[in-house]
């Protein structure tokens, strides 16, 4: 997990600036594993809980992300069926 939560780290970095850190997302997310099971919950009640206790912050950018990306491939998919219909 760890080489994985790196290349996050990687691919969001712009010109040094970093949105979150490869290394504190994995310990977040190791911890964020002991506490509250993430096997059987939803993305979005894991960002509603990390949210609510106000911490893990490497760990809210990347359920925000993973919750964003798949509304934005599925909206690209609806405009280009559309195309089609016309």
């Amino acid at each position: 997990m760890k080489e994985k939560c790196l290349n996050i780290e990687k691919y969001l970095k712009y010109n040094n600036l970093l949105d979150l850190h490869g290394f504190d997302l994995c310990l977040e997310l190791n911890i964020l594993k002991e506490i509250i099971g993430l096997e059987n919950d939803k993305l979005i009640d894991i960002l509603n809980y990390i949210k609510r206790i106000n911490s893990f912050p490497n760990a809210y950018i990347a359920y925000k992300i993973m919750l964003t990306i798949p509304v934005s491939v599925a909206l690209e998919r609806s405009f280009s069926k559309l195309k089609l219909i016309k």
